[in-house]
């Protein structure tokens, strides 16, 4: 077998890869944009760690997913909607940035919120794979001050799937048997 060019350079696969701490992150806000719905805004925030030991966590996972998939998209999201008939979580999460920015006020321009830090809690969501088996992500359940955060919260627990008509992977609705008939 001849040595393939680059070999030498290539970082190996080993299939580890990092996971993010469950629990409180100070984070940095990098792009906002809102969609009009029918009950008023959703605001979607791409974010990242702005610091500690899992500080650009989501710049490296989003460099190694478009590696081998020009199409990746930015894996650090948070929604917030904004609801017209009740603004009390909005309100909270605008409340979160300005205790979080000496100095900033919020003046209804999204863009404004762009380097901006707040704190992010962080806990597991289940959801079903590909396969079709129960696996967990990390996600950003709450928005926080940064103060908040640094003080210390509690782990969200777990948040788990509906498990209403789950089957588990590959039974499709109904259990199958080795010696029933095979309907082909």
């Amino acid at each position: 077998m001849k040595k393939y060019s680059g070999y030498d350079k290539t970082e190996a696969f080993t299939g580890e890869y990092e996971k993010l701490q469950l629990g409180g992150h100070v984070c940095v806000i990098l792009k906002v944009s809102v969609e009009e719905k029918e009950y008023g805004d959703l605001m979607r925030i791409g974010f990242d760690i702005a610091d500690g030991p899992n500080e650009g966590f989501y710049d490296r996972q989003f460099q190694r997913k478009k590696q081998n998939n020009s199409d990746a998209k930015w894996p650090g999201m948070y929604y917030q909607t904004v609801r017209k008939d009740d603004l009390r979580y909005f309100k909270g999460f605008i409340q979160a940035i300005e205790q979080s920015n000496l100095g900033y006020k919020w003046d209804w321009d999204e863009k404004t919120l762009n380097g901006k830090l707040f704190g992010g809690v962080f806990g597991e969501e289940e959801y079903v794979a590909n396969d079709g088996s129960i696996k967990t992500a990390v996600k950003c359940f709450y928005v926080r001050s940064v103060e908040q955060i640094r003080k210390g919260v509690d782990v969200p627990e777990i948040k788990r799937l509906k498990m209403q008509g789950y089957t588990g992977p590959g039974t499709y609705g109904h259990e199958v048997s080795l010696d029933d008939d095979i309907p082909f």
